[in-house]
């Protein structure tokens, strides 16, 4: 099947709600076959089954698989955008230390609700998503953070925002893909919650983030 045009892109948008039931249908079927079966068995014809649709409705929303991990992958980005706005877009003022925790928390959750698909979105994304939709999230969440950083009161000790901002987004999302796709010894959830926790406060306010006490 050609891969040229817009062969990654929906065929048809779901703009009636039966069309946008089918559609979710697919890429939730495709999520449980790559968390229960992998990633070798996500096929067109597997997922179609799963899903309980025929090969020939899942091609009229979607070309081929490719296209179905776009559109995975283009719902991921848009999630995490939101969550990220949401965490840090809050108007009651917590801690420095509370919100370098629930953002490293809240991005592991989100990992960890499908850790197969953010694997496989980790080593295709950048093929099967166009370079400028990811480049866009990166400035959307990039923007967030120095929004963020610059909020009146924050003791930033980075002089450049802009820097700090970029900095601290790619290396606690580059900890974190990781971690995911090589399972590091002597690491667990809550250690790298932990780190990326201390790593954060240490880069962005010099201060360490408090250890906590075994039970």
């Amino acid at each position: 099947m050609s891969r040229r045009g817009n062969a990654k892109a929906p065929r048809n948008q779901p703009r009636q709600s039966r069309s946008r039931v089918t559609v979710d249908a697919i890429l939730e079927a495709t999520i449980r076959v790559l968390e229960q079966e992998g990633a070798d068995a996500a096929t067109t014809s597997r997922v179609a089954e799963v899903a309980g649709v025929s090969v020939g409705t899942l091609y009229q929303y979607f070309a081929n698989r490719d296209a179905i991990l776009h559109a995975l992958q283009d719902r991921e980005l848009e999630r995490a955008s939101q969550l990220m706005s949401g965490l840090l877009g809050k108007s009651e003022r917590v801690s420095e230390q509370a919100i370098a925790r629930a953002v490293v928390e809240a991005l592991l959750k989100s990992y960890r609700a499908a850790p197969a698909l953010h694997r496989v979105l980790a080593v295709e994304g950048l093929r099967v998503t166009p370079h400028d939709r990811v480049l866009a999230f990166d400035a959307r969440v990039v923007g967030t953070i120095r929004a963020f950083l610059s909020l009146p009161g924050m003791p930033v000790r980075r002089t450049n925002l802009d820097a700090a901002a970029f900095v601290i987004y790619q290396a606690v999302r580059a900890a974190m893909l990781a971690y995911l796709l090589e399972d590091p010894a002597g690491l667990d959830d809550t250690s790298l919650v932990e780190e990326l926790t201390d790593l954060i406060l240490r880069y962005l306010v010099d201060v360490a983030a408090p250890e906590r006490v075994s039970a």
